[in-house]
């Protein structure tokens, strides 16, 4: 006969698997017929917009846009001059882990754009792309915690605590933003908007009730053209608040929190010239994760009957350190031109990937530089890619999820060498240990045990090295109460070598 156990139900989301969906796309690209023929090309820059991602069985379906803006010096007078391409993104990698029911948690990231002039009226556009994929699949954790009728069987049992870092929610939420922007004073009037750049983040997460609260800012660089062919940049700083339902969650949750752009809209206003007309569509995605402890049955035997359990191994997760690090660097660029001023500067982050070197945890951002600068002939590009590591201490042997942030805008100053652009970069990571607890599964009730007349009621035995009070119990199938009272025992705590009276009928 199979015994009834109590089980103990939580609802949680494990991390199914992790990896890295890289791709090429290639376009040829004519110059459109109002503008200029291309001299010299000076930089190309793609965002990619993630706007649609679903789960199907076995497999993951991604698409969206790549849209590469082109600056480039014409043929003759002009100044600066822009063109936008624009490819079709999609993947659809196959993985068996993957179901319906699960969810992508995603940060989609351009790894190189390439432009190469063909001839004055057509370029061809190479960009790698990646996709950082985490998929988390629906968990109930359900383990025994103890049997029903125990005293109906002389059933003893030993509870124990299942302890574990777990995902209590994977939720996403869309949400957009519109607005006119103005140029600030000092600025002088756009004729023209060359290039649109947007970064997001989030400075403030916190869960209240079952709603998450999330605020932070998105902000906008506009490169524009002035009047006189000129070139000038405008930063504009656009705060957000969101609410996201997130279920009963404790307001002590560890929260992960990313965000994307799926659609950047920006134009000069009609008949204006200090005006934008702004549309932002953005995805946030949040994971949670709480330190949660469920009572478990880790032993149990009966006085009266035979006993046949099974057991299962329950894993675990142990957050051994939650930090972050903070690295400066200085990088200098050669020109091939000389520079008399510098337009822009940016340093756009690609892949992001670890590795373990000998007892540490190794964090590896890769990072395009790019300046735009003014040259006697007109406007000049240089870029360079680096790659900016962070060391973590013993960290080799964990499970880590990790992120990293330009935590303020970079700067450029031209050097006798070139120019020499720095920013910090921020690294952040979770280490986890990988545990397991065991547990009892199924208990079945056999034959009452037979009791031979020659045994003694009462048996005089030593503690063993390493055994426990229930141990002794379990094996003459007595009680650790009856052995107490027995011995006169007022603490559980036994020592190698100390006598103990062991009824061999519990009392």
């Amino acid at each position: 006969m199979e015994l009834e156990l109590k089980q103990e139900t939580v609802q949680c989301w494990e991390t199914a698997c992790r990896t890295t969906i890289e791709q090429e796309e290639t376009a040829e690209m004519i110059v459109p017929d109002a503008r200029p023929d291309i001299f010299q090309v000076v930089d190309g820059e793609t965002r990619l917009l993630l706007q649609r991602k679903e789960p199907q069985e076995g497999k993951a379906e991604f698409s969206g846009l790549l849209k590469t803006t082109i600056l480039y010096r014409p043929e003759g007078e002009g100044g600066l001059q822009t063109m936008e391409v624009t490819l079709p993104f999609s993947a659809s990698p196959e993985l068996s882990c993957i179901t319906r029911r699960s969810v992508l948690r995603v940060t989609p990231r351009v790894l190189s754009t390439d432009v190469h002039l063909l001839n004055p009226r057509k370029v061809l556009v190479r960009v790698g792309c990646c996709l950082e994929l985490e998929v988390f699949s629906p968990q109930v954790l359900s383990p025994a915690s103890f049997v029903e009728d125990a005293e109906g069987y002389g059933v003893r049992q030993r509870p124990g605590t299942l302890q574990s870092l777990v995902t209590v929610c994977a939720q996403e939420k869309d949400f957009t933003y519109s607005d006119v922007l103005t140029l600030p004073a000092g600025r002088p009037d756009a004729v023209e908007l060359l290039r649109t750049r947007t970064e997001c983040g989030c400075s403030e997460a916190k869960v209240i009730g079952s709603k998450l609260v999330f605020k932070g800012e998105a902000v906008l660089k506009l490169l524009c053209k002035d009047q006189e062919g000129g070139v000038f940049t405008a930063d504009f700083h656009l705060p957000y608040s969101q609410i996201m339902e997130v279920g009963e969650c404790s307001e002590d949750s560890l929260c992960a929190l990313e965000l994307f752009f799926s659609d950047v809209k920006c134009a000069l206003v009609e008949g204006e010239q200090r005006s934008f007309q702004v549309d932002l569509a953005l995805q946030a995605q949040a994971v949670l994760r709480e330190q949660v402890e469920v009572p478990v049955l880790t032993d149990l035997y009966s006085t009266g009957y035979a006993l046949e359990a099974e057991r299962s191994v329950l894993p675990t997760l142990r957050l051994v350190q939650q930090d972050q690090a903070q690295e400066t660097l200085r990088e200098v660029l050669p020109l091939q031109e000389e520079a008399t001023g510098i337009l822009d500067v940016q340093v756009r982050l690609g892949r992001l990937d670890q590795s373990q070197e000998g007892k540490d945890l190794a964090l590896k951002q890769q990072a395009e530089l790019m300046v735009l600068y003014e040259t006697g002939e007109g406007p000049a590009g240089v870029k360079k890619t680096i790659t900016v590591a962070h060391r973590i201490p013993e960290g080799g042997a964990m499970h880590c999820h990790y992120r990293s942030e330009l935590l303020r805008e970079p700067t450029a100053v031209l050097t006798e060498e070139g120019v020499e652009v720095s920013f910090p970069l921020a690294f952040y990571w979770m280490l986890l240990e990988k545990g397991s607890t065991e547990a009892i599964s199924h208990v079945t009730l056999g034959e009452p045990w037979e009791e031979a007349a020659d045994q003694p009621s009462v048996v005089l035995r030593a503690v063993r090295n390493g055994e426990s009070l229930w141990d002794v119990a379990k094996a003459y199938r007595s009680s650790d109460g009856a052995i107490m009272e027995a011995t006169g025992l007022t603490s559980g705590e036994l020592y190698p070598g100390q006598m103990l009276l062991i009824p061999r009928k519990s009392s």
